[in-house]
């Protein structure tokens, strides 16, 4: 007697195969990210390099923070939760000789990749128990990324005996090229003598000037990749005789050739001394305007001009993208900071985190006419917009503010301002007069990008939805295969075929013409497959085994049900032996490929 088995064939289709490749752009978001990679200069403890700490501070969405140092198993990897509008600091001295970016001229293993869940800002901050050497180092994110720099210094103040200046570079990928050509002579190597060192990812190297001397400091060494690099500026222990004696550390992160400008506003600071800026050009035949008169220079690459300033603010536009660092700070005790770009770049809301009850200002750049946006904490009244002045040179397009703050700032807890106006710039003085200075600047420096969203997935058939970032008053325009275009910030394409493959783009401006970089996605529609074909080894007897199999592509998966749900395997084949009735259903799964 033959035994019958019915079946039941049910071909499911869970997350299909649609590849999503993402075609790198140069998409820098802000330093709002969710995604940061950190090298810590050497610090000297002669003069008090200790604690050390990251300090992080979340928006409105809370915030998980990984912070690892990929090429080094023995930092145990650090979790922090933090929850909306919530900061966070967390202690590294512990670990400070494997954070701590020394000795020079060696590979290392101990560069920081820092993860969020949501966007988040990041710094590092030396904090000396003397209260005698303190910086902070902003975290610059997407925008901290590249694969070309040239190193501005300041050549005014000597380093103390115990103390060098230098760059530290950390990789992000493996097998990473970077050629090396110091103005200056570096422990192991020659000036003007290229070099190349390979690095994997999280691997750094130190580049430590030989001389204590200002003259002889880094300026216009270069620094080239063939993989997207970071790299930290220090100046340690800079005596600063001409405000009054003190020596303080100064650095800041750098950023890459590829997001430079042309046009930066810097405003004084607060020294007992005229503030220093230096102009590094990046291309022969650079010429430099300030507050609107032609400084009669001609400057090649590499190049620094230096302009004293006295007054408030000093308007800087060169002919060719370049560089500005600013020297300043508080007393006696300098800081300084890489001025970011002024056109379309900026920043809606930055938050940030106080870390001592000293001194505190902000210093705000923002364009006229929105000078009544702002709020701090969300409050409305503390940041007026009387207290805004216009940036001579700049036909008052742009307005400045520098505000004392120390008493508005709560200690240890996230602040944020925020404009709803416009975008604006602002760089944060903290610290004392004779105790050290903390200076850097926590707002984006690159242009604004769009970045495109895939939601969900979908085989032939389906519809694709793609959607990009809210950049209020852009413009989004959408191209893509077979003459496809669109406007708006949500698409919807239905009935997706083979054909619909290919590159989709997202691009636009501002009203004021501001371009902003454009972002690609690669989409591969992949063709639902058929039902596979089951083989038996009917005909069977009563009492006798029954065999099932299925002959399948290895990327798919197979489940074997009876009747009543229960799961029978999870194989290609399968054995049956009871002599009752069995409904088998197969469940055949096609997973996604990114």
């Amino acid at each position: 007697m033959l035994k019958f088995i019915r079946l039941v064939i049910k071909i499911i289709h869970i997350l299909p195969a649609l590849l999503l490749m993402f075609v790198f752009s140069n998409k820098l978001c802000a330093q709002l990210d969710t995604a940061f990679w950190f090298v810590a200069p050497e610090v000297a403890q002669t003069h008090g390099d200790r604690p050390i700490v990251f300090r992080f501070a979340s928006l409105e969405n809370p915030a998980t923070i990984s912070i690892s140092q990929p090429s080094n198993p023995s930092f145990p990897e650090q979790i922090i939760n933090l929850s909306a509008n919530d900061s966070e600091s967390i202690d590294l001295t512990t670990w400070i000789d494997i954070i701590e970016n020394k000795p020079a001229d060696q590979i290392l293993n101990f560069g920081f990749k820092i993860s969020a869940t949501a966007k988040i800002t990041a710094y590092y901050e030396v904090t000396p128990t003397c209260n005698c050497n303190p910086d902070i180092f902003a975290l610059k994110g997407q925008n901290a990324l590249g694969t070309h720099f040239i190193t501005p210094f300041q050549n005014l103040l000597n380093n103390a005996s115990y103390a060098r200046s230098g760059f530290n570079i950390v990789a992000t990928q493996n097998n990473t090229t970077i050629t090396i050509t110091p103005t200056q002579n570096i422990v192991g190597h020659a000036a003007n003598v290229p070099f190349s060192i390979t690095l994997n990812k999280g691997q750094t190297y130190f580049a430590q000037a030989t001389s204590t001397s200002a003259s002889l400091h880094l300026s216009g060494s270069s620094i080239i990749s063939d993989k997207p690099i970071s790299i930290t500026l220090s100046d340690d222990s800079v005596a600063g005789t001409p405000f009054g004696g003190c020596a303080d550390l100064m650095g800041d992160q750098l950023i890459p050739l590829s997001i430079i400008g042309e046009e930066y506003i810097a405003i004084k600071g607060y020294l007992n001394g005229p503030d220093r800026i230096y102009v590094l050009s990046t291309n022969d035949g650079t010429t430099i305007s300030i507050d609107g008169v032609d400084q009669g220079v001609l400057l090649n690459n590499g190049e620094t001009f230096v302009h004293t300033l006295s007054n408030p603010t000093s308007y800087i536009v060169t002919n060719q993208p370049s560089y500005v660092l600013h020297m300043s700070g508080f007393g006696c005790e300098v800081g300084q900071a890489i001025l970011p770009p002024l056109i379309c770049t900026g920043s809606n809301l930055v938050p940030f985190v106080r870390s001592t009850n000293e001194f505190f200002a902000l210093n705000i750049l923002v364009p006229s006419g929105a000078e009544g946006g702002f709020s701090l904490n969300g409050n409305n009244g503390i940041i007026d917009g009387s207290e805004f002045n216009p940036v001579p040179g700049t036909g008052g397009l742009w307005l400045f503010a520098q505000l004392d703050m120390t008493s508005e700032i709560i200690l240890g807890q996230a602040s944020r301002i925020e404009n709803t106006l416009d975008k604006f710039h602002v760089g944060l003085f903290h610290g004392g007069a004779t105790s050290g200075c903390r200076y850097a600047y926590f707002s984006d420096f690159s242009t604004m990008s769009y970045e495109i969203n895939a939601s969900g997935t979908v085989c032939s058939g389906d519809t694709l939805e793609l959607n990009t970032n809210i950049l209020p008053g852009a413009t989004y325009n959408w191209s893509g295969p077979n003459g496809f275009s669109a406007q708006g910030v949500n698409i919807s394409i239905p009935n997706m075929q083979n054909s619909n493959s290919g590159q989709y783009i997202i691009e636009g401006n501002f009203p004021n013409e501001c371009e902003l970089i454009s972002d690609t996605i690669l989409i591969e529609v992949t063709q639902t497959p058929g039902a596979p074909e089951i083989f038996n080894n009917a005909p069977i007897c009563l009492g006798d085994t029954a065999e099932f199999w299925i002959n399948i592509n290895p990327e798919f998966t197979v489940q074997w049900y009876n009747e009543t749900g229960m799961l029978l395997g999870e194989v290609d084949s399968i054995q049956l032996h009871d002599s009752d009735t069995f409904y088998i259903q197969i469940q055949v799964f096609i997973h996604n490929s990114i």
